[in-house]
C-alpha cells in the first residue's frame, strides 16, 4: 500500500492560510445542529472512529501502480497488496520483476524479503497505515500512544483549510511546517496530509504525503498518495483494481509464511 520507509525523504514546506476555528465540524444535515468541534487530538480520533462506526473496511486487496521521479527520469513499478485492519499489510513486488521480494508490516514491525527470503526485520510503526486505516479499528488510547511514538504533539489541535477543504491539523501550530503533524478532512474524517520526519545518521529526512480518495462498493478508500520532497513529487502511487472486504487468512501476514505467497481464487 505504501512505499517502504527506506524510500522516504525530505518533506516540502506547503504554505497554508490559517482560518479561525468554528464551533461546527461540517454542514448541518436537514437543519440539525452539527456536533461540536473536537477540542483535543483524542476527541479528533474518536470523531473519526464514530463517523465510520460499522462502516470501515476490514480488508482490502488492490494493485498499486507506482511512479518514481528522479534526476534520470521516471521509472514505474507495480505491487500486489493485501491489507487487514488493523496492523497488517503485505506488499508483493510484481513488476518489473516478480521474484518473491516485498515488504510485510505486522504489529508495528517491518519485514523485508528478497527472492523469497527474509532479508531484514525491525520495529517500525507505519504512520500512514496508522492514520489512514488502523486508527479506525484500534482503541483511542492505543492510537494516542502511537501518535506519541511518532513524535506528534498530541496537545496541539487547530482548524485550518487546505485545497479548498476545511481540515483539522494535529501536532503543529499555524505556520509550522517542520513538526510531525497530520491533517484530517473536517467533513469526511479521513487523512488528507501527513508531515513526518525520520532521523538518519547525517540528517533529518522529512516527507510530506498528500492523499486523495475513491469510493469502492460504498467504502471510501485511498486512490492516490503523492510523496513530496523539496517542493516536488518524488513518488506517486495509485490504487487500482481495489476489492473491499475480500476473505484473507491471517496466515499470509506471517513472516514465516511469506514464501507461500497469497492464495488466489
Amino acid at each position: 500500500m505504501f512505499r517502504p520507509f527506506a524510500l522516504t525523504a525530505l518533506a516540502t514546506t506547503l504554505m497554508v492560510s490559517a482560518c479561525a476555528p468554528s464551533s461546527g465540524a461540517g454542514s448541518a444535515v436537514g437543519g440539525a445542529t452539527p456536533p461540536p468541534a473536537p477540542r483535543t487530538v483524542r476527541e479528533l480520533i474518536t470523531r473519526m472512529q464514530g463517523h465510520y462506526a460499522g462502516r470501515w473496511y476490514n480488508t482490502l486487496a488492490f494493485t498499486q501502480d507506482n511512479v518514481s521521479y528522479t534526476s534520470a527520469g521516471e521509472s514505474r513499478s507495480t505491487w500486489f497488496e493485501r491489507q487487514m485492519v488493523p496492523r497488517r499489510l503485505r506488499i508483493d513486488f510484481t513488476a518489473p520483476v516478480a521474484d518473491g521480494s516485498g515488504t510485510l508490516f505486522r504489529n508495528d514491525s517491518a519485514y523485508t524479503f528478497q527472492n523469497g527470503r527474509l532479508a531484514q526485520s525491525a520495529p517500525r510503526l507505519h504512520p500512514l497505515l496508522l492514520l489512514s486505516a488502523d486508527a479506525y479499528a484500534l482503541h483511542a488510547d492505543t492510537v494516542m500512544s502511537a501518535l506519541a511514538t511518532l513524535a506528534i504533539d498530541t496537545t496541539t489541535l487547530r482548524s485550518d483549510s487546505w485545497e479548498g477543504r476545511r481540515v483539522w491539523v494535529a501536532g503543529a501550530a499555524a505556520g509550522d511546517s517542520t513538526s510531525n503533524q497530520f491533517w484530517v478532512d473536517a467533513e469526511r474524517w479521513v487523512l488528507l496530509r501527513l508531515l513526518d520526519s525520520q532521523q538518519s545518521a547525517s540528517r533529518t529526512i522529512r516527507t510530506d504525503y498528500h492523499f486523495s480518495y475513491q469510493t469502492v462498493d460504498g467504502f471510501l478508500v485511498p486512490h492516490e498518495i503523492v510523496f513530496i520532497r523539496d517542493g516536488k513529487p518524488y513518488w506517486h502511487e495509485t490504487y487500482v483494481d481495489v476489492e473491499v472486504n475480500p476473505s484473507l487468512p491471517d496466515s499470509i501476514f506471517l513472516p514465516a509464511n511469506w514464501s507461500q505467497g497469497v492464495p488466489t481464487g
